[in-house]
């Protein structure tokens, strides 16, 4: 069913793909909400952004901690204008290259975490043919996401709105390093299944060796020296950066993900690694 609500609008683009993050059925528009064919779970869209999250009794920790990191304050703040700058003027155009040369041309790709989508904001649309769509747990920063994005989804990276073998490409900047390994095998366990055949996943991921985050953990060290146990840091603990390109091709391979390529981050001035793995149909997950 088509959405007239203009703003709304950019649902219909991707109205074929979605679905009920609680039994994967099928959605419905029922004016100013989104409906389950299959169960009859209904979820809000609030200015044009769908809030398709699971329903969960209590929010998780990830939940509260980037709640608070995206805050209009906390963005405010000299630190955090610093990395708006940086995520504008080196990862934008990092991201735009491995998006381009490893994501196809047209179809539907998905920025899963997106925060603002600063550092997407150079990607190529191909004349209308990309339609680049921003998830992310926390509401409120979709409403300050880049306009790059076509559509905007409040959801789950743990449980994708999305239908199995639907989606054309995913990428992230910065997410999957503040997850336990467990957990991270959950996550591309989600884009495994929302991924199309031989479509790919673009994951850029800090790396033990990177000077700029170890830089960055030294002026945290000493801005504590004085604040007790009221800890300051730039951003939520980052608990499983990766420690060689090995491992990130192992993580790939033991998610039923094909490694493509693995980028040391020259692009990313040493920030970050890049991992590109591709959904491979006969390499099964080895995760249970």
């Amino acid at each position: 069913m088509i959405i007239v609500s203009a703003e709304s609008a950019g649902i219909n683009r991707i109205m074929e793909v979605l679905a009920c993050p609680q039994c994967r059925g099928r959605l419905r528009c029922a004016e100013t909400r989104l409906a389950c064919e299959n169960c009859g779970e209904s979820y809000e869209i609030t200015k044009g952004i769908p809030d398709l999250r699971p329903r969960s009794a209590e929010p998780r920790r990830e939940g509260i901690e980037w709640t608070e990191h995206w805050s209009t304050e906390n963005q405010r703040s000299l630190s955090q204008r610093f990395f708006s700058f940086y995520r504008r003027t080196v990862f934008a155009r990092a991201v735009s290259y491995f998006v381009d040369r490893y994501l196809p041309p047209r179809g539907i790709l998905i920025e899963a975490g997106s925060g603002t989508s600063e550092t997407s904001m150079f990607i190529k649309k191909r004349n209308g043919e990309r339609t680049l769509v921003a998830i992310d747990l926390i509401r409120p920063v979709l409403e300050r996401c880049h306009s790059i994005m076509d559509v905007r989804v409040c959801g789950d990276i743990f449980s994708l709105p999305f239908q199995d073998d639907s989606i054309d490409g995913i990428w992230n900047v910065g997410v999957m390093e503040h997850f336990e390994f467990d957990r991270i095998d959950a996550i591309l366990g989600e884009f495994r299944r929302v991924l199309k055949p031989r479509e790919r996943a673009v994951l850029l991921w800090p790396a033990t060796f990177s000077v700029p985050q170890r830089m960055l953990r030294v002026v945290e060290w000493f801005i504590n020296l004085r604040r007790g146990r009221d800890k300051f840091r730039f951003h939520p603990d980052e608990i499983s950066q990766l420690r060689s390109a090995e491992q990130g091709r192992r993580i790939l391979a033991r998610n039923g993900f094909r490694p493509v390529a693995v980028d040391l981050g020259l692009r990313t001035l040493m920030a970050f690694e890049t991992l590109v793995g591709e959904k491979d149909p006969i390499l099964k997950s080895c995760v249970k």
